[in-house]
């Protein structure tokens, strides 16, 4: 009977593969750098690691466009000017430097010594004696990250904390990780390992922190994202009304070199998903500049520009105040093309914004359809000019080029301005990203719609 429940044990245990060269390299890597950061003040790591996101910035053309596109959206429905756009995304990326290394720096701290650089408010939630049950902690990729995972050394009354996390592709790290989140009191679950663990915590009851801002894909539900649509996790919600836990929300914020504010915010009972992303959205907003904007969080597929990857009710997409924007352009300017077309796209994606490269004369009856002159016979180098105006006609960055009538040449303009999708009808190669064949009846352009919303089939294991 003995040898037979460890060998289930055994069993169950997750399969974990050997670190390799390269994971001992960049094991090592990490901690000579860990241990150079460990013997300054933390305010010297803050700095240094300001100058180290200034040289990341410089050198990173991929992230200065991704941080820029991420915070255009976020501040798209109170847009800021140029400069202070400018100014945003040049702190950002020296806040995430700061972090960064004054993270690798309290990782190798006691909690008692992390305290001194804390400013905490409302974080005697964290404490579940009295209030009998459990609580989500809601939190987003921000500020000094290491502090989530001791906050419960913080606090008196805190016997442990737990976290849902996505484990390291690094065995070694991940070792390091979990060794080091178990003595700080904070326990680590991995998504991959199934939730009934997490919920126990809650039921006991405990404090579990999720971080929620990242992009779930299939998995998650379509709704706003700071007025945008995109894929949300349910993750929080459904822990919370399984563990019957009370919902908050965590935000770090800097306030100084090397000194941090966390706040806690409480909600009371789980408000539904979409008053999680609400109040998510909220937190983050205390301090953009502290966001770890590097993740694509509105994301445009390559081939299906208008799909998640998942249903969802079109009714939803209304409730976007920040619009999904495509460029369009269409073969000899055909009004009984565009009205098909664009009757269908907005069918798939009632939050659509349509920059419609065209010659014919006159507004658009409706008005999320804007129209932009546009010479054929224009040199390439205009090209360029012309879509970076379009660009910046609105506060929310383009997304998507759908070229039906357009040339290579405004093709590989939509390339070099980062565009992921570029779809056209009868292109081959570069700089497209799909081609379909140019539609000879209304039905054809309905179809066309309907691709490039589709929702795929799953994959068979």
């Amino acid at each position: 009977m003995d040898a037979t429940v460890k060998h289930r044990e055994r069993m169950a245990e997750p399969k974990t593969e050997p670190p390799t060269l390269l994971h001992r390299l960049e094991y090592a890597a990490f901690r000579s750098i860990e241990a150079i950061v460990g013997m300054l003040p933390m305010d010297s790591c803050a700095v240094l690691g300001r100058h180290a996101g200034r040289a990341f910035q410089a050198v990173s053309p991929r992230y200065r466009h991704l941080i820029r596109r991420n915070l255009r959206i976020a501040t798209a429905e109170n847009p800021l000017s140029p400069q202070a756009l400018d100014r945003l995304i040049d702190e950002t990326f020296r806040r995430v430097g700061a972090n960064f290394l004054s993270s690798l720096k309290s990782a190798t701290m006691t909690s008692e010594q992390l305290a001194e650089h804390i400013e905490t408010t409302n974080c005697d939630l964290l404490s579940r004696e009295e209030a009998g049950n459990g609580l989500v902690v809601i939190m987003s990729h921000m500020g000094n990250w290491e502090i989530m995972a001791k906050l419960s050394g913080l606090h008196a009354g805190v016997s442990r904390f737990g976290t849902v996390y996505r484990p390291l592709g690094n065995p070694l790290m991940n070792q390091l990780t979990n060794e080091r989140r178990a003595a700080d009191g904070c326990q680590l679950f991995s998504r991959h390992e199934g939730f009934h663990a997490p919920i126990a915590l809650l039921r006991s009851p405990g404090p579990m922190g999720v971080l929620a801002d990242q992009r779930p894909g299939a998995q998650g539900v379509v709704m706003p994202f700071f007025g945008k649509l995109t894929s949300c996790t349910p993750l929080p919600d459904l822990m919370a009304r399984r563990a019957k836990a009370d919902v908050c929300t965590l935000t770090i914020s800097t306030i100084d070199l090397g000194r941090w504010h966390a706040e806690m915010h409480l909600l009371g009972r789980s408000p539904g998903v979409t008053g999680i992303v609400t109040a998510l959205e909220t937190a983050m907003r205390v301090s953009l500049a502290d966001v770890f904007w590097f993740h694509d969080r509105w994301r445009t597929d390559r081939t299906r520009p208008l799909s998640f990857y998942t249903k969802f009710d079109p009714e939803i997409a209304k409730q976007a105040t920040v619009p999904m924007r495509v460029l369009l352009t269409l073969h000899d300017d055909s009004q009984e093309d565009a009205d098909v077309l664009i009757s269908a796209l907005f069918d798939e994606r009632p939050d659509l914004r349509i920059d419609w490269l065209t010659s014919l004369p006159g507004d658009h009856p409706d008005s999320r359809v804007v129209k932009h002159e546009w010479d054929h016979s224009a040199p390439e180098e205009h090209a360029d000019g012309a879509l970076d105006r379009i660009d910046a006609s609105h506060p929310a960055p383009l997304d998507a080029a759908l070229l039906f009538g357009g040339t290579e040449v405004l093709a590989k303009a939509a390339k070099r301005a980062n565009l992921r999708s570029i779809i056209g009808c009868k292109v081959h190669g570069r700089p497209w990203t799909r081609s379909f064949d140019y539609p000879t009846h209304p039905d054809g352009w309905k179809e066309i719609a309907a691709e490039l919303a589709a929702v795929p089939k799953p994959k068979k294991a």
